[in-house]
């Protein structure tokens, strides 16, 4: 049986400037995710259901410079539309 998400918790905490996100599941699990992974969550998303035709997006994670106040590592598109479709639609097939 698939563990299930069963909260999400979201604050800047004392002495930093940047959001945190806890994602809580029902194993006791807890995934902390950085500001700048939960904003290429949300870019990834809007890309995806705000585009007319577009069905994927892949982001990796790379490191990157001269960009003030923003993390040096960030989820940049790194794959095409066909990549990131065939790659769900394996995730989502039943296991033999």
């Amino acid at each position: 049986m698939a563990k299930r998400l069963v909260k999400i918790v979201a604050a800047i905490p004392a002495g930093h400037r940047h959001l945190r996100m806890a994602l809580f599941f029902d194993d006791g699990e807890v995934v902390l995710l950085t500001e700048a992974l939960a904003a290429g969550i949300t870019r990834a998303y809007v890309d995806v259901v705000t585009h007319p035709t577009r069905r994927g997006v892949v982001l990796c994670v790379q490191e990157i410079q001269g960009k003030p106040g923003y993390a040096k590592t960030q989820l940049i598109e790194c794959g095409d539309e066909e990549e990131a479709v065939k790659e769900i639609e394996n995730l989502l097939k039943p296991a033999d």
